[in-house]
This record gives structure tokens, C-alpha cells and sequence, in this order.
């Protein structure tokens, strides 16, 4: 009986450690990485291929919208397109930064797959149960927000897409939120920035600060929390399997809820 229930221990543990799903915590050797040595120098570096991203990213998505809105294209694909265009350029580049700032082997480990088993566990399980646990931490953050500010107002979408739109728009602007935002994002924040703050600070400062880079972008008071929020679970994950795949996957499940229950 002694054996029985230490077994029942064990899966309890398990269970709540995640280690049926999880593989060990890979141990990355950063000695050779990064543009510098110097903390202040890798921090003005950080932020200022954050700050490029984001003007990239804006401007370059306002100038294409204006100018298929100039050709006649409606608001709402216009901007989808716009936004599709940009972040499909700035994938291929962030993740040359992320090359160049560390080393091509690891570069490869952060969106290898491997085995079938390796593939479930990454883009299905875990990124289900990142999921729930964003789901009920958001809520609670919710309440918190709601009994202290009140009732926040949450952005339209450009162009007002909804359930109401052609088909062409509502595909147009899932392929833009739930595809290529979460790809764009991850490899950015989870790939470059938590490494190279990783590197410098090591892991739990690379988690909550880059999560809270993550969060701040996002600009709206509210769903700066709610980023926040998704950024310290992803990043937990990352750092966790060193691999952006279960990430990339939860925030692109996040984005498609988020969506549909919110826009559409």
C-alpha cells in the first residue's frame, strides 16, 4: 500500500509540475552571444530594435492601408492586408536579429518541432493548458480592473469587421490576428528580447520584464494588464522548453477567442 501511494504522490506532483508534459529545463550557454558584454549597451540595443519594430510596424502598416484605401479597397481588408504585408516582412527579420544577436543552432531549436510526440506536446497540450490558466488569471485581473476603474472600452477593430463583413474581410483579418500576429510577436518578445534579458539577468527578470515590454506596446490601459499577463505565462513556457512553438500556438489560440468573442 506504501508503494501504491506514493505512486498517487507522484502523479499528483506530476500533474501539477507539468513534468508528463514538459522536458527538462534546457540549460543554454549565452557566453557567446549577445552584441555585448556591457549591460547598458545590450539594453540600448533591446530597446531600440523594439522601438524600430514598432515604427516599422505602424507606419508601414498606415501608409499601405491609405494606399489601397486610395485604390478603392474597403477599410477593414485594407487594413488586414496592410498589416499581413508588414508582419509577413518583419518574420524573415526578426528572426535574422535573432541569428545574428545568438547562434544558428538555437535559432533552429526555437521553432523545431522533432518527433510526433514532441509535436503534440508543443502546439496541442501545453498550449491548451496556457490557455486555461491565462483564461482564469485574465478574469481575476478583470474583476480587479473593472471594480477599480470601471468598465474598460475596448478598441474597434479598423474598418469595423465583424460577423456582418464579406468573407474575404473576417478571413483576411484571422490571417492577420491569430496567424501572423502571434508568430510576429513571439519571435520577437519570447525569442530575442527574454534571451537577450536572459542573458544579462537571467531568467525570472527575462520572463516579468519582457512581459511587461510585451504588455506596454499594446498601448490600451486594459489590455496592457491582459498582455502582461499572456507574456509571463508564454515566457514561463519558452523558458521552460526552449522552444517558441507552444507559445506561438497559446497566443494564437488566445487571439482567435479573443476575436470571436469580442469582435465578431
Amino acid at each position: 500500500m506504501e508503494g501504491r501511494g506514493s505512486s498517487i504522490q507522484d502523479a499528483f506532483v506530476n500533474f501539477f509540475t507539468m513534468k508528463p508534459i514538459f522536458p527538462p529545463e534546457p540549460n543554454i550557454d549565452y557566453s557567446s552571444e549577445g552584441v555585448s558584454n556591457n549591460k547598458l549597451t545590450s539594453w540600448v540595443v533591446i530597446i531600440s530594435f523594439l522601438v524600430t519594430w514598432m515604427i516599422v510596424l505602424y507606419i508601414g502598416i498606415i501608409a499601405i492601408w491609405l494606399f489601397l484605401i486610395i485604390l478603392g479597397v474597403g477599410e477593414g481588408p485594407a487594413f488586414s492586408i496592410a498589416s499581413i504585408v508588414i508582419e509577413a516582412l518583419l518574420i524573415p527579420i526578426i528572426l535574422l536579429f535573432i541569428y545574428l544577436d545568438g547562434s544558428l543552432k538555437r535559432t533552429r531549436e526555437l521553432i523545431r518541432l522533432g518527433s510526433l510526440k514532441r509535436a503534440l506536446s508543443y502546439g496541442l497540450a501545453i498550449p491548451i493548458v496556457a490557455m486555461i490558466v491565462d483564461n482564469i488569471l485574465v478574469v481575476i485581473y478583470g474583476v480587479m480592473f473593472v471594480s477599480i476603474f470601471g468598465e474598460p472600452s475596448i478598441p474597434e477593430l479598423p474598418g469595423g469587421t465583424s460577423w456582418e463583413s464579406s468573407n474575404t474581410a473576417i478571413i483576411l483579418t484571422f490571417i492577420s490576428i491569430c496567424i501572423l500576429t502571434p508568430i510576429t510577436e513571439e519571435l520577437l518578445f519570447r525569442g530575442y528580447i527574454l534571451d537577450s534579458i536572459n542573458r544579462l539577468h537571467g531568467k525570472w527578470a527575462a520572463i516579468f520584464l519582457s512581459s511587461l515590454l510585451f504588455g506596454l506596446v499594446h498601448l490600451d490601459p486594459y489590455v496592457i494588464g491582459m498582455a502582461t499577463i499572456g507574456g509571463v505565462i508564454y515566457g514561463w513556457i519558452r523558458i521552460r522548453t526552449g522552444s517558441l512553438i507552444p507559445g506561438i500556438v497559446a497566443h494564437a489560440m488566445w487571439n482567435t477567442m479573443a476575436l470571436i468573442v469580442t469582435y465578431l
